[in-house]
């Protein structure tokens, strides 16, 4: 405990920049690598001689090697350091993005793309867990902002930019700038690395074992705020996997018109920065109690909010703020759970993530399908219903452990 306030008042007089611009440049490049495959299919299927159905396995090799890395590498983080989890996932990410753009063939180019997600399984949950070990809980709100920013970020500039190099040069040459970035990513988590050292003075040693993941499981408050975060990824993506088709429907402007609609909520996503910084002063657990009020209420309105241009705009643009608000609110929490166990506590997050993804639209298909968008908003409205019911338990529990950080940081 002495440790960490004494961490707390040695960190707190700056705002950790280049640990920061990392942190976020990593997950930039990871995000845009995952999501660029899809406007690269067909040249990859013409560069390859094979069919884009064929080449949109990539994609769910992907996502597979995310849930092995998660679980196999992040745990080096809480036995060694979070240095050694960071720089393994950049260089297998380095390695994958390399063997992509020189791949001659379907399965190199397959191993390249398992090679990357295995790494964004590893870098993804320990940069989450390294704001936790290295940022102020008065800042850590803002910084995790900024990494959930990044995402939103990849999905408006990362993918376009990468589509674009495609087309303009080669496929080959957006690979190539996503390694370069991730060269850039190592080259500022080693300077982090030098001067946390020489900041720190002498190595603390490790007085306790890591721990299991079954022990991570048992520090008080992870379970809960890992099924919050299950059932709002649920009711996310479950909600957002068919937005485009609704709008493309209801829309004479077809695609066109999805897509600037769209971009409103990708705005609002990027706000998390903003809304991130506000939480850490409202108080965190307070906060996602009322991001995830106002997400409930939206998903069950957004199938009739196309009666009103006006309302169907404001209301993705604050789906958008209250969604990143609230990704960003419980990877701040889940990353102050423990500090023994974080890089568990956060591969678990990442692991609920992802597994929400896949879940969340597949379920939602033959509902979208057989009933409508009305029915699928009334579902994922009480999955998230749920989670906000489990954000009070949560704050009625523990709510003054939050205030009692906030408050100690404020002296």
């Amino acid at each position: 405990m002495n440790s960490k306030q004494t961490n707390h008042s040695e960190t707190k007089r700056h705002f950790p920049i280049c640990l920061a611009l990392a942190l976020t440049l990593g997950v930039f490049a990871a995000g845009s690598e995952e999501l660029v495959i899809s406007p690269l299919l067909p040249d990859l299927a013409k560069a390859f001689s094979s069919d884009v159905s064929v080449l949109a396995l990539s994609i769910s090799i992907y996502g597979v090697m995310i849930f092995i890395g998660a679980p196999l590498l992040v745990p080096l983080g809480d036995k060694y350091s979070r240095e050694l989890s960071l720089m393994a996932g950049l260089l297998i990410f380095i390695a994958g993005t390399v063997i992509c753009a020189l791949a001659q063939n379907i399965f190199i180019f397959f191993l390249g793309r398992a090679f990357s997600g295995l790494a964004a399984g590893a870098f993804v949950p320990t940069a989450y867990a390294v704001v936790g070990d290295r940022v102020p809980y008065a800042y850590r709100g803002k910084v995790m902002g900024l990494i959930v920013s990044s995402w939103s970020l990849a999905l408006i500039f990362g993918v376009p930019l990468g589509s674009f190099i495609g087309g303009i040069l080669n496929w080959r040459w957006t690979f190539w700038i996503f390694a370069m970035m991730a060269v850039l990513v190592a080259s500022l988590v080693l300077f982090e690395v030098r001067r946390h050292a020489a900041e720190k003075g002498e190595p603390e040693e490790n007085e306790q074992p890591a721990g299991t993941f079954r022990d991570a499981l048992k520090v008080p408050r992870v379970p809960v705020y890992i099924m919050i975060t299950f059932c709002n990824m649920i009711g996310f993506y479950g909600m957002y996997s068919f937005l485009g088709a609704y709008l493309h429907h209801v829309f004479s402007g077809g695609n066109t018109t999805a897509g600037l609609l769209i971009m409103i909520y990708g705005i609002g996503f990027s706000m998390s920065v903003f809304t991130g910084k506000i939480a850490d002063k409202a108080g965190k657990m307070r906060s996602l109690i009322t991001a995830m009020a106002v997400i409930s209420i939206w998903l069950a309105c957004l199938a009739y909010a196309p009666s009103s241009m006006t309302f169907l705009v404001i209301g993705l643009f604050v789906w958008g703020l209250m969604q990143s608000l609230t990704v960003t609110l419980l990877s701040t929490i889940l990353s102050d759970c423990s500090e023994r166990h974080r890089g568990k506590i956060m591969a678990f997050y990442s692991l609920a993530s992802n597994l929400a993804v896949t879940l969340g639209s597949a379920a939602m298909g033959p509902v979208y399908v057989g009933y409508g968008y009305a029915a699928v908003g009334f579902i994922c409205s009480a999955v998230t219903v749920l989670g906000f019911g489990l954000s009070v338990f949560a704050y009625r529990r523990y709510g003054s452990y939050d205030q009692k950080a906030d408050d100690s940081l404020s002296q």
